[in-house]
């Protein structure tokens, strides 16, 4: 699964590069580094508007017009890959509302509950990639504007991440990926194809601190690397 992940950068302009994003002032404006960025947060989006990628603010957690509440997006913050035709709540935006989620890492954790130690699955430089994401916008009966919110797709764990976790999002590695997956029209087949586990080097491990492990915390210490001995247990 993905239950938090990271946008740390501090010049957005390098984010909007990174993932073909024309400039926003709105994007600009509330953009903020993110150490650990927690379900049913506010966090951003890229999707399709008039043929241009275009960013925007979004919820994490998809919410459906069907949903009782809002809390129904703590149970949807992430699909699986393998069942997003199945299931009602991300049936319709397979098909037709499809985004990318920018990121530079997310965590995994190994241990008990009282002895979590994160490991934090990043880029070796740093750089910004692309889940493959689903969003909604949705008014519910009690609301009086509707609100945009998004899911982050999983799919089977490659040999980097599987020593902790049986599930990765899925990381759309180009821009060319990028842009079939954003393809209004896309056939379900070439869809299906880039919900792959990405390529065992893609992404290095760093065990971190366990500040992560608190929704409470969101700053640079975040990543400060953790001891020796607990960089050598996902081996």
């Amino acid at each position: 699964m993905c239950g938090r992940f990271t946008l740390t950068p501090d010049i957005v302009d390098f984010v909007a590069a990174s993932l073909g994003i024309a400039p926003s002032e709105v994007f600009d404006d509330r953009y903020v580094p993110r150490w650990n960025i927690a379900p049913m947060q506010e966090h951003w989006i890229a999707r399709v508007e008039h043929e241009e990628r275009a960013v925007t603010h979004a919820t994490w957690g998809l919410v459906n017009w069907w949903e009782p509440s809002r809390r129904e997006g703590a149970k949807h913050i992430n699909a699986r890959a393998e069942t997003l035709e199945s299931r009602r709540p991300f049936r319709d935006a397979f098909q037709a509302t499809r985004c990318i989620v920018p990121a530079d890492g997310f965590f995994e954790w190994v241990g008990d509950a009282k002895e979590r130690r994160p490991f934090w699955f990043h880029r070796p430089g740093r750089e910004v990639f692309a889940f493959a994401g689903l969003y909604v916008e949705a008014r519910l009966r009690s609301e009086a504007a509707p609100m945009t919110t998004f899911t982050i797709i999983t799919t089977g764990a490659n040999n980097l991440v599987a020593p902790i976790h049986d599930r990765m999002p899925v990381i759309l590695p180009d821009d060319d990926a990028i842009e079939e997956w954003l393809y209004p029209r896309q056939s379900s087949e070439r869809l299906h194809a880039l919900l792959r586990p990405a390529s065992d080097d893609f992404l290095v491990a760093t065990a971190v601190s366990t500040r992560v492990n608190s929704v409470a915390n969101d700053d640079p210490r975040c990543l400060d690397e953790a001891e020796p001995e607990t960089q050598g247990s996902l081996l």
